[in-house]
C-alpha cells in the first residue's frame, strides 16, 4: 500500500513525463506499424527468409554432390578391381602359352644351343651373345 501511495505521489508530480513516455510508446508502435520502418522490417525479414533459403539449397546441393563423388569413387574401385583380375587372369594364361611355347621350342631344337638361343630370344625379347652359348 505504501508503494502504490508513492507511485500515485510521483505521478501526480511528473505526469508529463508519464504522458510524454505513452506519446512516444504509441507514435512507436503505430510508426513501427505501418510506413517506412515497417517496410524496412518486412524487406529485412524477405532477406533473411531468401537468405536460409539459400544457405539450404547450397547445403542440399554440397550433400548431391557429396554423394555423387562417393558412388563415382565407389565404381572406380569396383572397376579397377574387376581389370586386376582380369588382368591377372591373362597373366596367367599368357605365361601358359610362353611355358608351352618355350617346351615345344626346346622339343623342337633338340639340344642345338645356338637354335634354341635364337629363338627363345625371338620369344622373349632378350639377346644372346654368340659366345655365350658356344
Amino acid at each position: 500500500m505504501i508503494f502504490l501511495s508513492s507511485a500515485w505521489a510521483w505521478i501526480k508530480k511528473s505526469w508529463k513525463l508519464v504522458i510524454g513516455l505513452i506519446i512516444g510508446f504509441l507514435a512507436a508502435f503505430f510508426a513501427l506499424r505501418e510506413g517506412p520502418v515497417a517496410e524496412g522490417f518486412r524487406v529485412l525479414k524477405k532477406l533473411r527468409k531468401d537468405d536460409e533459403e539459400l544457405e539450404d539449397k547450397i547445403d542440399s546441393e554440397l550433400q548431391f554432390e557429396a554423394e555423387r563423388e562417393k558412388r563415382i569413387e565407389e565404381e572406380t574401385a569396383r572397376r579397377l578391381a574387376e581389370i586386376e583380375e582380369k588382368f591377372k587372369e591373362k597373366n596367367k594364361e599368357l605365361e601358359q602359352n610362353k611355358k608351352e611355347e618355350i617346351e615345344r621350342i626346346v622339343r623342337e631344337t633338340d639340344g642345338n644351343p645356338s637354335e634354341l638361343a635364337r629363338r627363345l630370344g625371338e620369344l622373349t625379347g632378350l639377346t644372346v651373345a654368340s659366345n655365350d652359348v658356344e
